[in-house]
């Protein structure tokens, strides 16, 4: 009688513990505030990218339109081009993403025409096309030049070259629109006729050492008038075969840097090489800022001796340089070493639709040119700063050669009559 009163007992506490109503525990996540990062996101198709929810917990994900862009714990994959909203929602609090789903440039916007070319006064109206029809941003690179609307009417101002710039939260596309120049004839602005006695120390810089100067040279360079003096009306530079500085060559370089430099124009010498085989003498440029071949380099005339009826003409850049670099020749029925000649190069900001080009000239005729963009940046056209002048005369190298020495029974002279610089002004 007793056990079944006990088990009574038992049972009757486990239903009153039962019956008893249990507190209400907040659940923390309802109100929780979700926010994304970013609110915006760009793809190309087959990329992931990754959606952060912040302190958010027990988030679930979805997508408006999964054949565009999937999500799975805020991992976005990107299938096709287009659009979709990738949404988070934690509790009953949400918060979304668009997603750009999109290929090359173009995909999703372009801009046409890619190359307009105005007169100073002339408005044209540029069209975009835009697949998604979004909110478009309009700027111009150089208003000075070119100024843009918000629906992208461009407004010639002055000659000049501008990057006409359209985006989207998808995309951003550019075209190039360039204001025409009108130019005057070329003047006279500095020459050196190399009269007198001695060399213009207030024009030139005189270079020493050996070391091979980067090209494998076998040449010290001196400041000696043995090898560089001025003399009957010409800059000589004499190239010798003797033992100085542990050198079985010497010669000179001489260059204006910080004195004479010039940005565009036409700049000529009168030049007669020395040939033989393994000279390689030169008449080149470089720019004034940065080191090589950030700087640019312009080689007006490379001559090498043991190929004495070829010009050649090259230009060095961050692109291309070295054995890559941008390089034409002209060969000659006669040989370039016997006699004077005029070499020059022809430098000419934004001569047609925006572009610089840049000729070179053997007696007055163009045999090479090359045109550039400057707004392609440093890498393509670094030309856009000032360059000084080089006169050297080296001795084998990589492009010298093989020196022959008994070229040296008689002396081995570059000759340099006069070396003249022009410049044309805007016409008005």
């Amino acid at each position: 009688m007793k056990t079944k009163l006990t088990i009574c007992l038992w049972i009757l506490s486990v239903l009153l513990f039962a019956c008893k109503e249990k507190p209400v525990i907040d659940d923390p996540i309802l109100d929780e505030k979700i926010s994304l990062t970013p609110i915006s996101l760009e793809l190309k198709v087959g990329e992931m990218g990754m959606i952060d929810a912040g302190s958010a917990r027990n988030v679930v994900w979805s997508s408006s339109d999964d054949s565009v862009a999937s999500v799975y714990a805020g991992v976005v994959e990107a299938h096709a081009i287009g659009r979709a909203i990738i949404t988070a929602k934690s509790g009953e609090q949400s918060a979304t993403c668009v997603v750009y789903v999109k290929s090359i440039v173009g995909t999703t916007l372009r801009i046409t025409p890619l190359r307009v070319s105005l007169e100073v006064g002339e408005t044209y109206q540029m069209k975009s096309y835009n697949t998604y029809a979004m909110p478009e941003t309009w700027i111009s690179s150089n208003t000075d030049a070119v100024t843009v609307s918000d629906q992208g009417l461009v407004t010639a101002v002055a000659p000049g070259v501008s990057v006409i710039t359209v985006k989207t939260e998808a995309e951003e596309v550019t075209a190039i629109v360039s204001v025409n120049h009108h130019w005057g004839d070329y003047h006279l602005v500095w020459s050196d006729e190399f009269d007198g006695t001695e060399l213009d120390r207030n024009t030139w810089n005189i270079e020493q050492g050996g070391g091979g100067w980067g090209n494998n040279e076998l040449q010290y360079y001196t400041d000696r008038s043995e090898n560089l003096r001025v003399e009957n009306g010409y800059l000589v530079i004499e190239a010798r075969k003797e033992t100085y500085q542990n050198r079985e060559y010497t010669s000179a370089r001489l260059q204006s840097r910080g004195k004479k430099e010039f940005l565009y124009g036409k700049v000529e010498a009168r030049i007669k090489f020395p040939g033989g085989g393994g000279t390689w003498p030169a008449f080149w440029m470089m720019g004034n800022k940065g080191g090589w071949p950030s700087c640019g380099e312009i080689d007006i005339q490379e001559h090498v001796g043991n190929m004495t009826k070829r010009a050649s003409f090259a230009l060095h850049s961050p692109k291309r340089h070295g054995g890559s670099c941008w390089s034409k020749t002209t060969w000659f029925d006669y040989d370039l070493a016997e006699d004077f000649h005029i070499y020059g190069v022809e430098w000419c900001k934004e001569e047609e639709n925006g572009k610089d080009v840049i000729r070179f000239m053997v007696d007055n005729v163009i045999y090479a040119e090359c045109w550039g963009q400057a707004i392609d940046g440093n890498d393509a056209w670094p030309w856009t700063k000032p360059h000084y002048i080089i006169f050297n005369c080296a001795i084998g190298g990589n492009m010298g050669g093989r020196v022959d020495d008994s070229i040296f029974e008689q002396q081995r002279l570059m000759l340099v009559d006069w070396v003249r610089v022009y410049q044309r002004e805007e016409a008005l």
